[in-house]
């Protein structure tokens, strides 16, 4: 890997082994084909076609690199790296990470001017606008949704405002007009990628299943109940394992961002939730993880009306 790229952390290195690596993604350049009867685009029924291109209903979507403008290759050089060396890099780098977020590829960039990768982005895979791997860049040639091995890929966006809430009585304002948040700094226990449980950079909304080391959140992912096919909704997962990974995500991002720490302690009993949900008719009154004579928590009770909300998205 060349210099200009920094080096994984061995957790990383980790990770992405276990990802199979075996993807990439970028912007996606729709072209209408002639039997094309709809405006939208159906991942369900999107298959390869001799030309190389992927097709999905009514839409080819190109799956071969542009060639890169000779305007911007000689308009703009950041730090002595062209543009074009961006575009090797990244390319290098998708040869053993298949796919990988923008927040990916700024870490291993060394956070380099976001200007030049994401005009690098279309010379160097594509991107599905929607489904389990949306925003995230794929090598060309690479397709996530042939294998269950993909499922590490897919990604998690959580649309919440990451602003903290800070308790007036507990910071002097007249005394210091700036408050230091600890657990958005960034450093070798806190990269920007990684979601270890403890601390996130808020630079993004969007994670990779692959770059999730936290422990009750990798015992959630480490099922063996998957899908043979993806889903458009979960892709190789089922509802009730993206509903427990997602709920108790953003839950813990919640406490992080407001300068708690998060307990597991109030999502253990979670687990118990099935990784195939079974939407029936009717309230849901089951009691997931309790005993006989426990109770939920006001949270526990608040998150378990999460999960089968969520479960029943896409059963």
């Amino acid at each position: 890997m060349p210099s200009f790229l920094r080096e994984p952390n061995q957790t990383q290195n980790q990770l992405e082994e276990d990802c199979g690596s075996r993807y990439a993604y970028e912007d996606m350049e729709l072209v209408e084909s002639d039997e094309s009867e709809s405006g939208g685009m159906n991942e369900d029924k999107a298959q390869m076609t001799s030309s190389g291109q992927v097709r999905f209903t009514g839409k080819l979507v190109s799956n071969m690199a542009r060639s890169v403008s000779s305007e911007w290759s000689t308009s703009k050089k950041f730090l002595g790296v062209s543009p074009m060396a961006i575009v090797d890099y990244i390319d290098e780098y998708m040869q053993h990470r298949p796919v990988a977020t923008r927040r990916v590829l700024r870490s291993v960039l060394g956070h380099r001017d976001q200007y030049d990768i994401e005009n690098a982005l279309p010379h160097c895979g594509y991107m599905f606008s929607s489904g389990p791997w949306k925003n995230a860049l794929i090598r060309f040639g690479f397709d996530p949704r042939a294998s269950t091995e993909n499922r590490v890929y897919q990604t998690l966006s959580f649309t919440m405002e990451f602003d903290p809430i800070i308790e007036s009585d507990n910071h002097d304002w007249a005394e210091k007009g700036e408050y230091a948040f600890p657990q958005f700094l960034e450093g070798e226990d806190n990269v920007a990628h990684v979601f270890n449980g403890k601390k996130f950079v808020p630079n993004g909304h969007t994670w990779q299943i692959c770059d999730i080391t936290d422990p009750l959140l990798r015992n959630i992912i480490s099922t063996n109940e998957l899908r043979s096919e993806f889903s458009s909704q979960d892709g190789f997962f089922w509802n009730g394992t993206m509903a427990k990974l997602e709920v108790v995500m953003q839950d813990k991002l919640v406490v992080i961002r407001d300068g708690g720490i998060p307990t597991d302690d109030d999502y253990t009993l979670f687990l118990a939730f099935p990784d195939r949900f079974i939407v029936k008719g009717g309230r849901d009154y089951e009691r997931y993880g309790l005993e006989m004579g426990q109770q939920y928590t006001a949270k526990q009770s608040y998150l378990r009306g999460l999960l089968v909300k969520r479960a029943k998205i896409s059963p």
